[in-house]
């Protein structure tokens, strides 16, 4: 068998080299673009907090009640909370082994759907699943999290809708098989569509739905990990439809 002569390795062990580069290369800018938003977003509530507890201070000294003052600290001390539990939840994402074996995915959005039970009480949700699910492998435990994150999110957004539509369905792809959820809830702008994947990134404001923008983060992050992709399509207040790949195997 014929060995490649030593111009031929070299010329190779280049190649891989740039392309090792380039890899790191974008992987720094994606880190520092990750840090630029967890900075802004933690030092929010920070600016909350040292806003606030000076004027407890102040209040407590004159015999005011400062509950109004404490209950903003409060919140600010939940967020960030939530914020660092999140960032948390993203680094083990990332570290943990996929634990693949074959999947029943049927029963896995069921029991998604079991865990947000509370959320569905009083509403008035009608629900359309297929009648059948594709057979493939996966990490069960992150996969029902990822339909959780996406049904939860479903749920919130169709809360001002008389009766809310939440349909889930799939189909054959290249890449394996292509999932979706779609609602008929308030949607978001489409031009906000390449932004609403990033750790913290919300599309409506605290007073109108809860939340830190961290469930969808966490799905896209389960869903590349299986070595899929995700993507979302919404029209302002008319639905939205997250669509996400898996690989057959």
């Amino acid at each position: 068998m014929t060995q490649p002569d030593t111009a031929t390795q070299i010329a190779e062990l280049q190649a891989r080299l740039q392309q090792s580069e380039a890899r790191n290369a974008a992987l720094q800018d994606e880190l520092e673009h990750f840090v630029r938003n967890v900075s802004h977003d933690l030092r929010a509530p920070l600016r909350h907090i040292s806003a606030y507890a000076p004027l407890v201070r102040e209040m407590l000294a004159e015999g005011e009640d400062p509950a109004p003052c404490l209950d903003t600290l409060e919140q600010s001390a939940r967020s960030m909370a939530r914020m660092v539990d999140a960032l948390l939840e993203l680094s083990r994402l990332g570290r943990i082994p996929l634990q693949c074996q074959p999947l029943d995915m049927a029963a896995l959005v069921a029991e998604a759907r079991r865990e947000l039970a509370a959320d569905c009480a009083g509403r008035n949700i009608a629900w359309q699943l297929p009648d059948t699910w594709p057979a493939l492998n996966g990490d069960a435990a992150l996969l029902r999290q990822l339909w959780r994150h996406l049904l939860s999110n479903a749920i919130k957004f169709t809360r001002p809708r008389l009766q809310a539509q939440i349909a889930m369905g799939w189909e054959p792809a290249a890449e394996g098989f292509s999932f979706w959820v779609r609602d008929n809830g308030v949607g978001f702008n489409p031009a906000a569509s390449g932004t609403m994947f990033g750790l913290f990134q919300r599309l409506h404001t605290v007073s109108e739905f809860e939340g830190a923008g961290i469930g969808l983060a966490l799905a896209r992050k389960i869903v590349q990990r299986h070595g899929g992709s995700m993507s979302a399509q919404a029209v302002q207040d008319g639905g939205c439809t997250v669509r996400f790949t898996l690989a057959a195997g």
